[in-house]
């Protein structure tokens, strides 16, 4: 495990939303995704085990603990006392939306990134999606219904655009290529006033690619007026509410952990 994990983690400390995001809570939503496939660890703090079998796809939210520090962090192969990685201590950032995910570099060395949730509003009849690169790959184009909607994606970069609410036809290819088609089609359902993130994981080498997915809803913009007739409507808003996606920081928690397909909180 490349010692640059170590910091990138240190991150989570700092991480906090884009100036001027909309919906932003007070308190820091933390999202940790396991997203290397076929490595199961078991996740010790203070020397005891505190997640037995963490698994491909597993999360864990670390939102509760915003603003303290988690100590004497290691996570161990599943089953034994291998240290994979020795993390210490860990700072939990006090405000944020914030999605860590465990997966492997283009090199398929295992490695962390930490990405920072926008949840600015999106106009209404729309949704967003956005689409990050966390697989032992190229570079690649993310095609949508046939045309890049992305292009030249490198591991650990993400892409984001504001569409139409609706369903998407998604494929991933090498760049500049519109074959052979890595990961796809894949149905990708973009709701209004809702940020679908879609992580491509595992190793092309491996042939081990897929994806797994988180929400953020309530992202919508009110309209001002709700023609209904004689009854207009009136809307109190919507929060901004982080979903989910490892290894490393999902420490202390004894709560289950849930597959991250189209999660939702």
């Amino acid at each position: 495990m490349k010692k640059s994990v170590l910091l990138i983690l240190a991150l989570l400390a700092t991480v906090l939303l884009p100036a001027g995001a909309v919906g932003a809570q007070d308190a820091a939503r933390v999202h940790l995704i396991h997203g290397i496939p076929d490595t199961d660890v078991d996740v010790a703090a203070g020397g005891a085990v505190v997640i037995p079998d963490f698994a491909f796809g597993d999360t864990q939210d670390l939102s509760s603990f915003a603003g303290t520090t988690l100590e004497g962090v290691e996570v161990l192969l599943a089953g034994t006392d291998t240290v994979a990685i020795d993390v210490g201590d860990l700072a939990i950032p006090t405000s944020g939306n914030i999605t860590a995910i465990a997966h492997l570099d283009a090199d398929g060395t295992p490695t962390v990134s930490i990405f920072s949730n926008d949840t600015s509003t999106i106009a209404a009849g729309s949704g967003r999606l956005v689409v990050r690169h966390t697989a032992a790959a190229p570079e690649v184009d993310i095609l949508a219904n046939g045309a890049a909607a992305f292009t030249n994606v490198a591991n650990g970069a993400e892409g984001s655009a504001d569409l139409a609410a609706g369903t998407i036809s998604a494929e991933v290819v090498p760049t500049g290529a519109t074959e052979p088609v890595v990961i796809g089609p894949a149905d990708l359902p973009v709701a209004e006033g809702s940020s679908l993130i879609v992580y491509a994981v595992g190793s092309l080498d491996g042939d081990s690619l897929t994806v797994l997915t988180e929400v953020i809803d309530g992202l919508g913009a009110v309209p001002n007026v709700v023609n209904t007739g004689n009854s207009p409507v009136e809307s109190s808003g919507f929060p901004a509410i982080l979903v989910i996606s490892l290894i490393a920081a999902a420490v202390v928690f004894t709560g289950a952990t849930r597959t991250v397909s189209s999660i939702r909180s």
